[in-house]
Parts: C-alpha cells; sequence; structure tokens
C-alpha cells in the first residue's frame, strides 16, 4: 500500500513536469523553425522476497529523457532574399562559442561586415565551416543574389559559397542549445553527415511543428491523469489512516 502512495506522488510529479514541456511547446507555436519536445518517462518494477521470505515489490520511476520531434514544419513565404527553409532532413550549420551549432530557422541576415548572420549574429558557415561574406561582392557586382536547390548561393550568375548543411544518424542525440540551436551530445557516436537530399528554398520560412489543437488536448489528457493520480492518493492515504487509527482498537 505505501507502493501505491510513492507510484500516485511520482506518476503526480512525472505529469507536472510533461506539462510545462506541453506549456514549452505551446508558447512555441508560432517561432520559426521551432521542434517540439517530447518527455520519455522510465519505470522500473522489481518484485521479490527478502531474507525472511516476505514477498515485496520495488519500483522506481524517473524522467529518462527530453527528445526533440523534427517532424518537418509547415513552409511558409516570405519573399525576404535572406530567408531560406529546409524542405528535407538536415541543418543549417552556425558557428557557435564552443563548436558548431545547428538550425532549421533560415530567418539570416547581413551583419556589418557583409556575413550571413542568425538574428541573434551568429555566423552561418559554408561546407569548408568557413563564414559566408557577401559584401565585398554585392559592392562589386550589384545584389542579385540566388539561393539554389542544392545550397549553393549565387551573386549575378557567379557562384560565390556553398550552404554549410549537416545531417544526422540519429536525431535522439540532438540537445537543444537555446535561440533554435541545437548541439549533438554524441560526436563520435553519432557523426556529422551530409544530408542524402536536399531542398533548399529561398524566400520560405520553415514554420514550428507544434500543433495547438494537439498540444492543448495532450494538456487536458494529463489534467485528468494527474487528477485521478489525486484521487488514488487520497483513497491510500484515508485506506492507511484508518489501518493506523481504527483497526488497533479492534
Amino acid at each position: 500500500m505505501v507502493n501505491g502512495l510513492y507510484t500516485a506522488s511520482k506518476g503526480m510529479s512525472n505529469i507536472l513536469a510533461r506539462q510545462d514541456i506541453h506549456a514549452h511547446n505551446l508558447a512555441n507555436a508560432n517561432t520559426t523553425g521551432f521542434k517540439l519536445s517530447r518527455m520519455v518517462n522510465r519505470v522500473e518494477i522489481a518484485v521479490g522476497r527478502n531474507d525472511k521470505n516476505q514477498l515485496h515489490q520495488d519500483e522506481k520511476q524517473e524522467i529518462a529523457d527530453v527528445y526533440v520531434s523534427f517532424r518537418q514544419g509547415p513552409m511558409v513565404r516570405t519573399g525576404n532574399r535572406f530567408d531560406l527553409a529546409l524542405e528535407t532532413k538536415g541543418f543549417f550549420t552556425i558557428e557557435g562559442e564552443n563548436g558548431n551549432v545547428y538550425t532549421r530557422n533560415g530567418s539570416f541576415a547581413l551583419n556589418a561586415s557583409g556575413e550571413l548572420v542568425t538574428l541573434a549574429g551568429k555566423r552561418v558557415l559554408d561546407e569548408n565551416n568557413a563564414p559566408i561574406s557577401m559584401k565585398a561582392e554585392i559592392d562589386l557586382k550589384g545584389d542579385q543574389i540566388q539561393v539554389m536547390q542544392d545550397g549553393g548561393i549565387f551573386l549575378d550568375g557567379n557562384k560565390i559559397a556553398m550552404l554549410g548543411l549537416a545531417d544526422f544518424p540519429d536525431m535522439h542525440k540532438m540537445r537543444t542549445a537555446g535561440d533554435g540551436l541545437f548541439s549533438n551530445s554524441d560526436p563520435d557516436g553519432n557523426p556529422l553527415r551530409k544530408p542524402e537530399s536536399i531542398d533548399v528554398r529561398q524566400g520560405f520560412l520553415e514554420g514550428s511543428n507544434v500543433s495547438p489543437i494537439e498540444t492543448m488536448a495532450s494538456m487536458l489528457m494529463e489534467f485528468r491523469n494527474y487528477e485521478a493520480d489525486q484521487k488514488a492518493l487520497h483513497a491510500i492515504n484515508d485506506t492507511l489512516g484508518k489501518a493506523v487509527n481504527e483497526v488497533g482498537r479492534v
């Protein structure tokens, strides 16, 4: 019966943690390139006998992982020449403070030095992990910039760079790094590779893959589960109270 108290209370704690994740997803339903997160629980139950041959049960519940769903988001047309979207698997490569990071948010711009950067000011990298600079080319030749489907960047018909696009075998090892960026948690076991297929769309952005309706439905379901655990907790507590306070009088 005491195990029941643990099961119900731990279940309630896990539900609250999932609700926090649902709320975070819902708050980013309109964030460009946002990918929804999901929580995975781990439950271990061991049934056996102790030294006195008494049957006992040990239970353990914990949050196993929070992983990101990289399901494709909708394509949103903007017409901005520096807005890019990937309609296939993969990421844009971004220069990070402690190594490269990756993003699906292709809302880019030029900084004062003419380098292609994210809206947070981080430099976008090419296929050789070098910053993509356009200022000199634009000053000399004009501003007819085209980004091709394969990631090639052309100015007035001349190729000046190739987007650094990356993919990974195990997407569950990708971790959020803030500002819509992701990092690879296991570079050795999950090596970077070039995407098998590439489809870059200029003048488009990838919207969030969060469905507000599905998220709200999940939150309501979790609320019902929380209520059920709460009622079970009260019922077990009342039963234990009677066992302690009333059975002893008989």
